[in-house]
């Protein structure tokens, strides 16, 4: 006797479609363990949600079904490098929460907030990090005018890419003024679902 076809109802989409919604995407590795591979592959043929292959693995984002379930009117057609930062940014989100950190994710756009031993910290999260001219930036309009105590990258870039940008931001040949490195961090994740040599193969820059 075969196994009953499950039949889902749009309302059963509804948390994947929250989570989604909560940064922009999701990993697929992430969805699967989060929600199934059942659920996940119905809301996708549901048109709740869709899948992108990207040099991080496959990332699912909210389709027009999807969006309206979640609260969130208009259209969304995202770039790769957008999924990949969205998935960034939350992965960072969720390591803060588990270490029992609370965030805030409505001062700045695409950023966190935190506090921690009386220190206001910014956290920015980027698949490919920033450029130099574009944390400097960053780290002038925010670190210098005391708006925040700390500012922490996150990125997926390979370690040799990472070294290559903190040389012109800690010890700048030239004029430039070297960045204080115990108020800017930068800080190398591993891609949800994914290992060391993936995050370092070269794809991500």
């Amino acid at each position: 006797m075969s196994d009953a076809v499950r039949v889902y109802t749009t309302a059963a989409f509804a948390p994947l479609a929250s989570e989604i919604k909560r940064f922009g995407a999701l990993s697929w590795h992430e969805a699967l363990a989060l929600f199934g591979e059942e659920l996940v592959t119905n809301a996708m043929r549901r048109k709740v949600c869709a899948v992108r292959e990207t040099p991080i693995g496959k990332i699912l984002y909210l389709l027009h079904q999807g969006r309206r379930l979640a609260g969130v009117t208009g259209s969304f057609h995202p770039t790769d490098a957008a999924l990949m930062d969205d998935v960034c940014l939350r992965q960072v989100a969720l390591m803060l929460e588990q270490a029992g950190i609370a965030i805030d994710l409505s001062v700045r756009k695409e950023a966190i907030v935190y506090a921690q031993g009386g220190r206001r910290i910014l956290v920015v999260a980027q698949h490919a990090g920033y450029s130099v001219a574009a944390l400097r930036r960053l780290y002038k309009a925010t670190i210098e005018t005391n708006e925040y105590s700390e500012l922490h990258l996150y990125t997926y870039l390979s370690p040799k890419k990472l070294e290559e940008l903190a040389q012109p931001l800690y010890a700048p040949v030239g004029r430039s003024k070297p960045l204080d490195p115990q108020r800017l961090h930068l800080h190398r994740l591993v891609p949800p679902g994914g290992s060391p040599e993936q995050a370092a193969s070269g794809n991500l820059n």
